[in-house]
């Protein structure tokens, strides 16, 4: 594996680093849904003071699509939390998952986000220097051929401008009942679909010996395993655990966020 093929980011030795992903905000609309936002928007707000990069990896929103001139209502307070956070100083990057991978220059150059198609290569300058290749996770390793094609299919630069032809209202709610079909078909491959994100990270870690540690997302099991060529950690999701990995000069830490604002290390 190439590691200049990645985004790259250089991490100060001292600086906090944050992933968090699968929110799936606006999956249903429903109380759950809006206090998964609240929760969202207190956890940005805290970040302000407590990280200097944040690395969203994926799936923030169930459905994200990048119209030229239109952002969608039913994100902007999450929007403008996250635009918030990026004019206090901390460097913020998006990483496309399943689910948002329509984000386009509207969506960073609104907010002052960095959007990455597939995968950040976050580097902290130490002594030696420390690498970490963080990504969404969908579609990786073997088997699952039909989402394979499937993914392609829908980064179609054909089919993104026809469906841009599409009422918001309409493309939306259209991506919503395709959402809770998706939903039902991964929850019958769970078990299935954390083991193999595991295993990709493991072989990813063989593969390139300069890698120390492996995050990914997409399966909503938080995680925390120790490899023979490094660490790979899962930063869960938004939907039933709240979870959210740190970064510093101490190492890795797997975290839960309570609403009201209170954290507590969980690995």
């Amino acid at each position: 594996m190439d590691l200049h093929a990645h985004q790259q980011e250089i991490v100060e030795p001292d600086e906090r680093v944050h992933f968090f992903s699968d929110a799936h905000l606006d999956s249903e609309k429903d109380s759950r849904t809006l206090e998964r936002e609240q929760r969202v928007i207190a956890f940005l707000e805290q970040l302000r003071t407590e990280a200097d990069v944040l690395v969203i990896l994926g799936d923030l929103f169930d459905f994200y699509f990048e119209y030229k001139t239109v952002l969608p209502a039913r994100h902007l307070r999450v929007m403008a939390g996250i635009e918030a956070l990026a004019r206090s100083g901390v460097r913020c990057w998006y990483v496309a998952g399943n689910h948002d991978f329509w984000l386009g220059e509207l969506f960073s150059r609104t907010l002052g986000v960095r959007l990455v198609p597939d995968s950040l290569l976050l580097i902290r300058e130490t002594d030696p220097p420390l690498r970490v290749l963080a990504l969404h996770g969908d579609g990786l390793g073997e088997g699952d051929t039909g989402y394979k094609i499937l993914k392609k299919c829908l980064r179609n630069r054909l089919l993104i401008r026809l469906f841009r032809l599409l009422h918001p209202d309409w493309g939306y709610a259209l991506a919503r009942f395709t959402s809770r079909t998706s939903r039902k078909y991964t929850a019958n491959r769970q078990a299935a679909r954390v083991e193999a994100s595991a295993d990709t990270a493991r072989k990813l870690l063989a593969s390139c010996r300069e890698l120390d540690t492996v995050i990914l997302a997409h399966t909503h099991q938080p995680e925390k395993r120790e490899f023979e060529h490094g660490l790979y950690l899962n930063s869960g999701d938004w939907c039933t655990h709240f979870s959210y990995i740190k970064w510093s000069a101490a190492g890795f830490e797997l975290k839960s966020f309570d609403y009201p604002p209170k954290s507590k290390t969980v690995a």
